[in-house]
């Protein structure tokens, strides 16, 4: 699950994703993505840290929270540089980082790693 403010990222990141053989949903707000975890409970969610209403630490605390969604894997995805994201991630319980914004080789090699 891509979970993004930036509606043409998130298309464009789930995508890639689809394309890598993955099956992707996009939502555009954390409570968008509560709501979808509640039908559909992915492996993995990318998480954008920085979105209104609910930032991503706040959803990631929420999944981390619930029964169903508290053992996926969570990945901060955002524009934040690593050890910004990190402060509060590590609490929030992400599971790992990607830098947004560059070509998909790096998310696509991390999602490998964490299958693994």
């Amino acid at each position: 699950m891509v979970v993004d403010d930036y509606g043409r990222g998130a298309e464009a990141v789930s995508a890639v994703l689809t394309v890598a053989g993955y099956e992707v949903r996009f939502v555009f707000d954390g409570l968008a993505a509560l709501q979808t975890v509640g039908s559909w409970v992915p492996q993995v969610a990318l998480l954008d840290i920085n979105m209104p209403g609910m930032d991503g630490y706040t959803v990631a605390r929420r999944l981390r929270g619930e029964i169903l969604t508290q053992h996926i894997v969570i990945v901060a995805f955002t524009s934040l540089d690593e050890p910004t994201a990190r402060l509060s991630g590590i609490d929030s319980g992400f599971d790992a980082y990607c830098r947004k914004g560059a070509a998909p080789g790096p998310l696509l090699r991390l999602l490998e790693a964490l299958a693994h």
